[in-house]
């Protein structure tokens, strides 16, 4: 997600955001993050990222589509940066990660959003994001 906001508000979003992330997470003691060696990601985890982060900026553009129409009465610009890079992330995996059940994508969503934005707008991401995957599920 840091990586995909970052990449978006023009910065690099490469190996040193990466690398943060991993010392963040450590420092935070977050479950599985801690047998990641002090510069290096496992390949898979490397992998997955770049898959996330290619697939979030290459159909960013359809991604907004169902955020905006998801989020009745709200553009993206009200959205707050944050938010909305969580909601791409969450709605790239609903219809690209056929291994992510869509109820795991907003529970990771939700976690994210309390963890970096304004706790308050959990209820405005779940909102969107169950909207969309049952469109997602009616769709099938």
């Amino acid at each position: 997600m840091q990586m995909i906001y970052e990449k978006l508000s023009g910065g690099q979003g490469g190996e040193d955001t990466l690398q943060m992330v991993y010392e963040e997470l450590r420092r935070d003691g977050v479950p599985g993050v801690e047998s990641v060696g002090k510069k290096e990601p496992n390949q898979e985890d490397r992998e997955y990222i770049s898959r996330v982060l290619e697939g979030v900026l290459n159909k960013r553009y359809l991604l907004d589509e169902k955020i905006e129409n998801a989020a009745q009465g709200w553009t993206l610009d009200r959205m707050p940066m944050i938010d909305l890079t969580i909601m791409r992330l969450a709605v790239w995996e609903m219809m690209f990660e056929e291994d992510v059940p869509g109820n795991v994508s907003i529970s990771e969503a939700l976690e994210l959003t309390e963890r970096y934005s304004d706790p308050d707008d959990k209820k405005f991401v779940n909102g969107v994001l169950g909207t969309i995957l049952r469109e997602l599920e009616d769709a099938k």
